[in-house]
């Protein structure tokens, strides 16, 4: 997979190790961070292991079916990021205004078309100063997933065309 290929065999080569620095990193942050309390906390968890699979699996064996298999699971990995970011922007959030009402001492009882402009800023959402879920620590894996695809470049190309 990377011998005999000159620079692209070295640029693939790189990416594979980005690959692995990705996933050993969003682990150890993962790990750090306790983040298996839930089925939707196991989710970074089960990515990172298929991402890791599907390197090795291309990296044993380089063929368009791998080079294929790995495209989708670095997409995936990339959506799954996303995903992540959103759960995490979706709990700094609830607890952002649940942490509002509390300090009010009272909860919203709005009637009729009144409406609630109180609650967390999405700056303070995404800083984290509301909440305790880090927005940057769902978007790690986006980039193992993106290494992953850069990774695939030029494998599993198509047959040329029989010279007439």
């Amino acid at each position: 997979m990377f011998g005999g290929e000159g620079a692209a065999g070295g640029l693939r080569a790189g990416f594979v190790l980005l690959v692995a620095l990705g996933v050993v990193g969003s682990g150890l942050a993962l790990a750090y961070e306790r983040h298996w309390q839930g089925p939707w906390q196991l989710a970074p968890w089960v990515t990172l292991g298929i991402v890791l699979v599907a390197t090795a699996a291309l990296m044993v064996r380089p063929t368009g079916a791998m080079t294929w298999l790995a495209r989708t699971v670095a997409a995936l990995a990339i959506v799954s990021s996303a995903i992540g970011v959103w759960q995490h922007i979706d709990a700094n959030y609830a607890t952002g205004t649940a942490a509002e009402q509390d300090s009010h001492g009272h909860h919203d009882h709005s009637h009729g078309n009144e409406t609630d402009a109180s609650g967390p800023s999405m700056g303070d959402v995404m800083s984290g100063a509301a909440g305790h879920a880090p927005i940057p620590a769902a978007l790690a894996i986006a980039p193992a997933g993106l290494a992953l695809g850069l990774a695939t470049i030029g494998l599993g190309g198509r047959r040329r065309p029989p010279e007439s």
